[in-house]
């Protein structure tokens, strides 16, 4: 079943923070005080220890059969099972603790149980049987005449109403009525739990989708004076999520990327606790494990000691040991094969899931992106003034640099789920360098630092490779020695190693005379996320990618790169690349100024539901001296084309109600002459993928050069042409 991450959250909040729901009088006994002390550990996401504890809890309670301590612990292991993704533990340890507690008729706890299994039903994607229990947990909370008991299932039926919601008000005003009934006996009972947070956390979201905004933002700021008063750090995490989509929804990116920068700060310190407590809870197994061990050392032991008093007898307990430990065995390979093909689902589902979730991440912050830096090159091209032209400058190398950091993050993904493809195409080299250090000035400038290049003359004008790939890669080395230079100087040499009929091999440097790294630390700057100097008296700021995108862009390239380096004494990156030689003779202004001269009598219609998108268009369009007309949706576009000539069309594929493809797909019933081009933020495989099956003639990514935007519509045209004659 499919797991969304609002219930991982609502699971967090709801199951960690049960002490509250405990009897306000505490046991003497030393083992009831332990339990306690594993529900407070629970709480505050320590599951490893609190694994431990209540598992010598168990041990003891079934030692003096104590059917009310072992149900409290049944209880922990099976909160605490959950968020060390053992799923079937958690269901049973759940289950038990429930039976028992209606054994032991004891209501306040079975209350307790009832809302428990509601929230893991409610992981596993089953609203119904979720929405069911949470019914059962409340309907015995009012009939026991106990609000403290009703807030949690309050809180969580008006949680299940928010999920399933699809944008209609009845559901979001139910859901109101629940929540806000779970808040006032929150505010009365629940003072510092997690759960107050929680309620306001998502009343954030229903205020904003039930249009009232300022209620919104009101319970923002609640949640998150609420977390930091107690230091709850996902539902501080939550509340920031939330706030961004609701500025998202609202257009305000602006804001939506603030709140998703604290979000990554706040996950970031959650991340790092949870990377704890797993070894906390390898720890706990540990220890279960050595007393497996010892348990079954000393059935050995008796089983030999048995065997001399009476040989036969020994026989036929071996024997039948032999005969019960195969059944076991086949009893829990069974089991075993059982759990292997649900994790093989959720796998599968899971990597369906984030495929999806960086396809619509990819359009959501390049199609922002597009419009700053398009914008930004377009008025630097214009008469402006000096300070302008300066604030300009920042803003369009803000924008390449987050473009920067974004294809990394993507790139990483596609390592993670193997699908880091090789992508041949024909380029110029010295021009493809020349465009990134001139990408790069502004940050040369701000740093005070000065680059040369040098660049063998004898390399081949056109070459054939992933170029994408090798503009990344000597982006993130240059910015690499940028950051950590300043008032210095940074050398890029570019060689030719060895030439061939049909290959040449070249070899790269990337050096500067900034800070350096020591000898023990370069092998530690290609892992994910490390960042050398970031306990520097100095803050040196970034993701800790960087590097390690180059490693394995060029491990997938059969390159490698190695670093020579010195503390205080700057550093060299270097590597080779094998590429093959294209029989064109150049790549020069002559062939872009030929592709222009073909198109500049075209007449193109855009097509994107982004108003600022049709603008940039539009601008670039203008400044090519071509024509054209723009529309919001493709409804409109199959209209218009049916009554007005257009030679090509900038097709937009994130669109709501008439997407791109299923836009072309309708044009090509009627029209097979009009070139069709997607213009899109999505990530390269998705389109790759798609554009054929749905009779389109290519593709240009955002933003993009002007020189492969003339070259992609020339040759759209030149394919349309061949395919309808």
């Amino acid at each position: 079943m499919k797991k969304t991450y609002y219930s991982f959250v609502l699971l967090l909040i709801t199951l960690v923070p049960l002490h509250a729901q405990q009897e306000s009088t505490t046991p003497i006994d030393s083992m009831y005080k332990e339990i306690e002390r594993a529900f407070e550990l629970c709480q505050r996401n320590k599951y490893g220890e609190a694994i431990e504890i209540s598992t010598k809890v168990l041990s003891h309670s079934i030692k003096v059969n104590d059917d009310n301590l072992r149900a409290r612990a049944y209880n922990v292991l099976g909160n605490a099972h959950y968020f060390v993704k053992n799923d079937s533990l958690s269901f049973d340890y759940l289950f038990k603790s429930k039976d028992l507690f209606i054994k032991e008729k004891d209501t306040l706890r079975i209350i307790i149980a009832y809302n428990n299994i509601g929230v893991n039903y409610r992981a596993y994607g089953d609203l119904e049987k979720s929405s069911a229990f949470f019914k059962k947990s409340l309907e015995l909370a009012q009939k026991s005449q106990s609000p403290v008991q009703s807030v949690y299932p309050l809180y969580n039926i008006g949680f299940n109403l928010v999920s399933h919601a699809d944008d209609e008000d009845n559901d979001y005003k139910e859901s109101l009525i629940y929540l806000s009934e779970a808040e006032d006996l929150a505010e009365q009972y629940y003072e510092s739990e997690a759960i107050k947070g929680e309620i306001f956390s998502v009343l954030i979201y229903v205020y904003h989708k039930l249009g009232n905004t300022k209620q919104s933002i009101v319970y923002y700021n609640k949640t998150i004076a609420f977390t930091k008063k107690y230091n709850y750090l996902d539902v501080l995490a939550e509340a920031h999520s939330n706030i961004a989509y609701v500025n998202a929804e609202d257009k305000n990116f602006e804001k939506a990327y603030a709140a998703l920068d604290e979000y990554i700060a706040v996950k970031d310190s959650v991340y790092s606790l949870e990377q704890y407590e797993k070894a906390k809870q390898v720890e706990a197994d540990n220890f279960l494990r050595e007393n497996d061990i010892k348990l079954k050392l000393k059935e050995k032991e008796n089983a030999i000691q048995e065997s001399v008093i009476s040989e036969t007898r020994g026989y036929n307990i071996i024997l039948v040991l032999f005969i019960s430990a195969l059944l076991v065995l086949a009893f829990l390979l069974y089991n075993k094969n059982k759990e292997l093909k649900r994790a093989k689902d959720r796998a599968e589902n899971l990597s369906k899931t984030k495929s999806e979730f960086y396809s619509e991440i990819s359009h959501e912050l390049r199609t922002p992106l597009y419009a700053v830096i398009e914008l930004s090159g377009l008025l630097l091209k214009e008469n402006i003034n000096a300070t302008h032209k300066e604030y300009l400058e920042s803003l369009k190398f803000s924008g390449n640099h987050l473009m920067s950091l974004i294809n990394n993050v993507l790139e990483l993904n596609k390592v993670e789920s193997g699908k880091l493809k090789i992508q041949l195409s024909e380029f110029d080299l010295k021009h493809l360098i020349s465009n990134i250090i001139d990408s790069l000035e502004y940050a040369l400038r701000d740093s005070n630092n000065t680059i040369n290049l040098n660049f063998d003359s004898s390399i081949p004008d056109v070459l054939v490779g992933d170029s994408l790939k090798l503009s990344q890669v000597l982006i993130n080395l240059i910015s690499n020695a940028i950051k950590f230079t300043n008032d210095g100087h940074i050398d890029v040499v570019i060689n030719k190693v060895e030439e061939f009929d049909e290959k040449v091999t070249v070899y790269f440097k990337v050096s500067d005379n900034g800070l350096g790294i020591s000898q023990e630390k370069q092998g530690q700057v290609f892992e994910d996320f490390y960042q050398e100097h970031s306990k520097n008296s100095k803050s040196y700021k970034g993701t800790g990618l960087g590097l390690s995108i180059v490693k394995r862009m060029l491990t997938a390239m059969n390159s490698d790169i190695a670093v020579i380096s010195n503390e205080n004494e700057g550093a060299t990156f270097y590597f080779e690349l094998d590429f093959g030689k294209s029989k064109k003779a150049d790549l020069s202004t002559v062939i872009y100024e030929d592709h222009l001269q073909q198109i500049k009598d075209f007449n193109i219609l855009i097509v994107d539901d982004n108003k600022v998108n049709q603008l940039v268009t539009r601008k670039v369009l203008d400044q090519l001296n071509i024509k054209a007309k723009a529309v919001a949706s493709g409804a409109e576009a199959v209209e218009i084309i049916k009554i007005e000539h257009f030679d090509c069309i900038l097709m937009d594929l994130h669109m709501p109600e008439l997407d791109g493809y299923e836009t072309a797909k309708q044009i090509r019933l009627f029209n097979q002459d009009i070139a069709i081009v997607a213009l899109t933020a999505a990530s390269t495989e998705e389109v790759e993928s798609k554009i054929n099956d749905y009779d389109m003639d290519g593709y240009i990514m955002k933003p993009f050069f002007t020189v492969d935007f003339v070259e992609t519509i020339n040759k759209a045209k030149q394919n349309r042409n061949e395919i309808t004659t």
